[in-house]
């Protein structure tokens, strides 16, 4: 039966919810994707590929003084970072670079960055914008294009698994009953 009541009022409400979610699925991908290439006007307010490699330089140098941050790059391939930094920022901005990296999610997993941190990461970049002259108007497009990243990568601390709450607690399921703040 095609047209039977029950039947159809199930598909009324499960295809809106369907297409709703899988929306919603594509707006979060997309979230810690880079932007696509159709507006390059950014790009090429930075200098194209140039000018942000500079400005990404400028922010290495930046981040190595500053002692509220230096620490989490000590273990840093610096070279691989300020390539990948650079083509992430190339492609956010709609250059033509193709960001190969993780997301920001996983590349920041565990390393417990928190809001003072990525706060002071961003003024060591306006720092550098500042050292390249990039105006102020281009600098506040950047870093509306940045700042969704930061639930991204602060506080990034992954629980853990069952599996290792089991090893460090037992095979008794109490852990399931602690406080993690604890």
């Amino acid at each position: 039966m095609c047209c039977d009541t029950k039947h159809f009022r199930h598909s009324r409400i499960l295809i809106p919810t369907l297409l709703a979610a899988l929306v919603l699925a594509m707006l979060a991908g997309c979230q810690s994707m880079p932007s696509s290439k159709s507006d390059d006007s950014l790009y090429r307010a930075l200098g194209a590929r140039a000018g942000i490699s500079r400005i990404d330089t400028r922010l290495i140098l930046n981040i190595a003084a500053d002692r509220r941050v230096s620490g989490y790059f000590r273990d840093t391939d610096i070279d691989r970072f300020h390539r990948m930094f650079t083509d992430y920022i190339c492609a956010l901005t709609g250059g033509p670079c193709n960001y190969s990296g993780d997301n920001m999610v996983d590349a920041h997993r565990g390393l417990g960055i928190d809001s003072a941190a990525f706060n002071a990461i961003v003024e060591d970049y306006i720092k550098a914008m500042n050292q390249e002259g990039v105006p102020t108007v281009t600098q506040n497009r950047l870093l509306a294009r940045l700042a969704p990243l930061h639930s991204q990568i602060v506080g990034n601390h992954p629980e853990p698994s069952p599996e290792i709450m089991q090893l460090i607690l037992g095979h008794d399921p109490m852990y399931r009953y602690i406080d993690p703040k604890l």
